[in-house]
């Protein structure tokens, strides 16, 4: 019987046909309160001239999380924001060129530090606004007011947003992910994160409520901590909060 080492010296890589892997990364943050995600118009087959989300192939020498903080760090010029693992999407005819699975992974990023150009297979990059959402459709609005819908993106690209936002909106409850869109965690206000949970959800919330739920679920363990009041403000001034990041989003 062979040891394992011979069995490993031996062993054919080509016996198994093998997919490849790409991983996508849907960049949001939320500007003038609405929350809106990075896309690339691709300028190559397949799919040239449409509306994508950032990614790439992975590396063989690469993780697939180092894979998505390369591209991430590449499309937007960013790094040590809250990146994390959404889905893996693998239908078999999902990509035309060949047998391809996607690992999407999920950003979320203050406005104030994107910093993002047109990578590798793409014409041009922009931030479009997440303007109607439900679990068989989506649109999304350009800058310039142009709305597109999931047929005007390349792949499956429509169900992968649409997965995302709605794995924000059901972890907003429970997790700190609205956290990772302050653009200066240690000292915000509670509207400034009242607004964001309202550009993440696309409705308006209670004050009042928002704020008890905040205080006893945050202040109240923690997490964050009153710093100052803010100065310059017209009319009754905001308290200010420093964020204590806990072990992740």
């Amino acid at each position: 019987m062979q040891s394992e080492q011979q069995y490993l010296q031996n062993y054919d890589p080509s016996e198994f046909r093998r997919p490849s892997v790409t991983v996508d990364i849907l960049i949001f943050t939320i500007e003038d309160k609405k929350l809106k995600l990075l896309l690339i118009r691709r300028n190559m087959h397949p799919y040239m001239g449409k509306w994508a989300i950032p990614g790439g192939f992975l590396q063989m020498e690469e993780s697939a999380d180092e894979a998505a903080a390369r591209r991430i760090r590449e499309e937007a010029g960013v790094e040590n924001v809250h990146l994390e693992q959404l889905y893996t999407f693998s239908a078999v005819n999902r990509d035309p060129r060949t047998r391809v699975i996607s690992i999407a992974y999920l950003a979320t990023v203050p406005f104030g530090k994107l910093k993002f150009h047109a990578g590798t297979g793409a014409e041009e990059a922009a931030l479009f606004t997440v303007s109607g959402l439900s679990e068989e459709s989506l649109s999304l609005t350009s800058p310039g007011g142009e709305v597109i819908t999931g047929q005007d993106l390349a792949f499956d690209h429509s169900e992968i947003i649409r997965c995302a936002v709605q794995r924000m909106r059901g972890k907003l409850d429970y997790t700190e992910l609205a956290f990772g869109f302050l653009e200066d965690p240690s000292a915000f206000s509670l509207s400034e994160l009242r607004l964001i949970h309202e550009a993440i959800l696309d409705r308006k919330l209670d004050i009042g409520n928002f704020r008890r739920t905040i205080k006893r679920e945050y202040e109240a363990t923690g997490r964050i901590k009153e710093r100052s009041v803010e100065k310059g403000s017209v009319g009754r001034p905001a308290m200010l909060y420093t964020y204590q990041s806990d072990s992740g989003h």
